[in-house]
């Protein structure tokens, strides 16, 4: 394969990935979701139509998701280690279409729902976002990690910009049911993320990245040439225990914002009598995709950083942004300027997160086994799913706002900041490295 040629079908993988991902991002659209079950009336009465729902419970299809997400990834990554990305892509792609579809057939029911938008369309996102960043990294020069990591996860946060507008305009413009919708988006998650998942693909075997021109290895400020172990190897290292913390700590302040993004704006604003409330009101509807342009653009800025400047580094300044940003919420917040501000800030922060993770996993346990080693780091950010939504949902119970969720997001980060701290590469003997 002559360069020109592997040049080419490496944009190829990577753009797949990114639109892969981008097909089943409905996830991040759970606000819009649980304000139509919370908020929907049964038309010329008082009476909510989604009455089953108690409204404790409106964050649980999220958090299962999330986490049934995470916990999925490692048995996706090690059969895509193992099979390739392609057929474990597709298998996914299906859940998710079909999981919306159903989840939409089943939205009366909380028990039903949780079962099929939490763990079928959960356990789908999660094999289809296993397959395309270690596919992607592959065809690449590993001095570009960060910045391949950023591009493709990118995608999965801008999922929501293209169904989060859609869930509105089909609910409040053409009128649908949330059935309906949901049944509409299933069927187009299908059509876009199926072609996508047929060209993410393995280089062939003995296949060398390209070196970038003018690339200097002296001057990286990350591992290029990082050997490879097993997930086994892995899990005996405290890095990757301490990875996986950090990841549930400091994601947890991004996934309560992203979880409550419309219903936060209406809280920290006052409400329905407040001065600003016809303001809130028409602003409401960009909330999904405000969230999903600032997640992703922490994703791709994220890990181009990291390139730059080292993982460590990039994090400790995300960390500092995201611990000021909380502070922000419970002391400064309370205009929709200001709020839209602090929304920007704690997705772009959480985003850079998730770019710069995956990174580090590969910087420390090397590309051979990834799909396996970044799953287990991975089930940090599932239980950042349920931290972050459900110590929200506990603070709005008890005392009808988010103040208390804000200060313990601050401290979840300061403890993350302090792991990282700790970070260092970890050493293998020979015999625990594996062949390439």
């Amino acid at each position: 394969m002559d360069a020109k040629e592997a040049k080419k079908k490496a944009n190829r993988v990577l753009i797949a990935g990114l639109l892969s991902n981008f097909s089943v991002g409905i996830l991040y659209t759970w606000s819009n979701i649980k304000d139509a079950i919370e908020y929907t009336m049964v038309p010329g009465t008082n009476e909510r139509m989604y009455a089953a729902w108690d409204i404790a419970d409106l964050n649980w299809p999220y958090s299962v998701g999330g986490m049934v997400f995470a916990a999925i990834l490692i048995f996706a990554g090690t059969l895509q280690d193992k099979i390739g990305p392609k057929k474990v892509m597709l298998m996914g792609i299906v859940m998710v279409g079909l999981g919306t579809i159903v989840s939409g057939l089943v939205v009366k029911s909380p028990l039903a729902f949780i079962i099929a938008f939490g763990v079928v369309v959960g356990a789908g996102i999660g094999f289809v976002y296993a397959c395309p960043r270690p596919a992607a990294m592959k065809w690449f020069h590993p001095s570009k990690k960060g910045m391949i990591n950023g591009v493709v996860v990118a995608g999965f946060g801008l999922g929501a910009v293209w169904l989060g507008p859609l869930q509105v305009y089909f609910l409040e413009s053409v009128g649908l049911s949330l059935t309906q919708t949901l049944m509409v988006l299933g069927g187009l998650i299908l059509a876009i993320g199926i072609p996508c998942a047929l060209n993410v693909v393995d280089p062939p075997k003995g296949y060398v990245p390209p070196v970038p021109e003018g690339y200097d290895p002296s001057k990286s400020k990350v591992a290029t040439n990082s050997p490879s172990v097993a997930l086994s190897t892995t899990a005996k290292t405290p890095q990757a225990w301490t990875l996986l913390v950090i990841y549930a700590f400091m994601c947890s302040a991004g996934a309560l914002v992203i979880s409550n993004a419309t219903d936060l704006m209406r809280i920290q604003t006052g409400g329905a009598e407040s001065q600003y409330a016809a303001i809130v009101a028409g602003i409401l509807v960009f909330m999904v995709p405000l969230t999903a342009v600032s997640n992703a653009t922490g994703r791709a800025s994220g890990g181009i950083l990291s390139d730059k400047i080292g993982r460590k580094q990039a994090y400790f300044i995300m960390h500092a942004i995201a611990a000021l940003n909380m502070l922000g919420f419970y002391f400064l917040y309370t205009t929709p300027t200001l709020v839209v501000i602090g929304i920007i800030l704690a997705c772009v922060t959480y985003g850079t997160t998730l770019s710069i993770t995956p990174s580090i996993v590969a910087d420390y346990f090397g590309l051979k086994n990834y799909g396996a080693n970044y799953g287990l780091v991975y089930y940090g950010w599932g239980l950042s799913l349920i931290i972050g939504p459900q110590i929200s949902q506990m603070a709005k119970g008890a005392t009808g706002n988010y103040d208390f969720a804000f200060l313990a997001a601050v401290v979840l980060i300061a403890i993350s900041a302090i792991l990282v701290a700790t970070l260092k590469q970890p050493k293998f003997t020979p015999e625990q490295i594996v062949a390439e």
